[in-house]
C-alpha cells in the first residue's frame, strides 16, 4: 500500500503525520518504506543517519529520473528512508513524463514493503502530482483556519482530476484535523463549512499539544518518552487517528461514509 499525505499549504502537519504513520506502523509489525519530497528535508531530518554523502543511496529525486536500484537507508528496525535531497529543487521543471518513471521507481521499491508513506511539499506542483498518480490513498493533515476553506477545495479538484485521468485506483481517506481547539468559535465555523464542501473529516482530531512539537525536535514519536500527563495524552490523540488510518487502508476504505459527531 503506497500512502500520500499531501496539502498543498504549509504548517499543517504533513510532516509530523507521516513520519508517526511511518514509525507506528513499523512498531505494529510492518516493513515501511517513508519518502521524503519535501525539499525542507523535515522528515528525513526526523532520523540519525550520515547525510554528507547521499551519492552511494536512493534518495527521492533520483525516483524521478532512472531506474538505479541504488541503496535504501534503514533507519529504525522495520523502518526505511529514501531521503530528500537538494536535487529535488529541480524537479519542477521535469516533463510531465517524469510522473510515470516515478511511479515505476516506486513501485519497484513498495513490491519489498507493506507500506509506503510520502511526505510532499506544500505546493500544488510536481511534487504533489507524482505521487498521487503512484499511490493507493491520499490523506490530509488540516488546521481549521481562515484559508483552510479555499485549500481544501481545490485539493479535492485536484485529486478528483487525478483519480478521473491518470489514478482511477486512488482513494482519499480524507481531511486529519490538527491543532484542534474545540473552545474556538471560528474552528468550528469552518470545520463545518468543511463538511459542507465534501471534506470528508477523519473521526479523529489532534488537538494542540506541545508535546507534539517537542517529538519532532527529540526524533521520536509522539507517545515516546513521555515527560507528563499531558503529554501521555497527546500520544494516545495520535495513535488513535494513525490506527483509524492503518485499518481502513487494510480494508480497502475509500473515504465515504466517514463519521463526523466528533466535531
Amino acid at each position: 500500500m503506497i500512502i500520500t499525505i499531501t496539502i498543498h499549504k504549509g504548517g499543517t502537519g504533513k510532516t509530523t503525520i507521516a513520519v508517526n504513520l511511518a514509525r507506528f506502523a513499523s512498531e505494529q509489525g510492518k516493513k515501511v518504506l517513508l519518502v521524503d519530497l519535501d525539499t525542507q528535508g523535515n522528515a528525513t531530518d526526523n532520523f540519525d543517519f550520515d547525510k554528507t554523502d547521499l551519492s552511494a543511496y536512493e534518495t527521492s529525486a533520483n525516483l524521478f529520473v532512472a531506474d538505479n536500484q541504488k541503496r535504501i537507508i534503514t533507519v529504525t528496525p522495520n523502518l526505511d528512508i529514501i531521503p530528500a535531497s537538494s536535487d529535488l529543487l529541480a524537479i519542477e521543471r521535469f516533463p510531465v513524463e517524469s510522473a510515470n518513471t516515478f511511479k515505476t521507481c516506486l513501485q519497484r521499491h513498495a513490491n519489498n514493503y507493506d507500506l509506503v508513506v510520502i511526505d510532499t511539499p506544500p505546493t500544488m506542483g510536481f511534487g504533489m502530482l507524482a505521487p498521487l498518480v503512484a499511490s493507493d490513498y491520499a490523506l490530509a493533515p488540516i488546521v481549521p483556519d481562515a484559508y483552510s476553506i479555499k485549500g481544501v477545495r481545490s485539493l479535492i479538484e485536484r485529486i478528483k482530476e487525478i483519480q478521473y485521468n491518470q489514478n482511477p485506483g486512488l482513494k482519499f481517506l480524507g481531511l486529519l484535523i490538527n491543532q484542534w481547539d474545540r473552545r474556538s468559535q471560528a474552528q468550528l465555523k469552518v470545520v463545518e463549512a468543511l463538511k459542507i464542501i465534501g471534506g470528508n473529516l477523519i473521526p479523529y482530531a489532534i488537538g494542540v499539544h506541545v508535546a507534539v512539537g517537542y517529538s519532532a525536535h527529540a526524533r521520536q514519536a509522539v507517545w515516546h518518552g513521555a515527560r507528563n500527563g499531558a503529554h501521555r495524552k497527546a500520544g494516545k490523540a495520535v495513535k488513535g487517528a494513525l490506527d483509524w488510518i492503518l485499518n481502513r487502508m487494510e480494508e480497502g476504505y475509500d473515504g465515504k461514509g466517514i463519521q463526523r459527531d466528533q466535531y
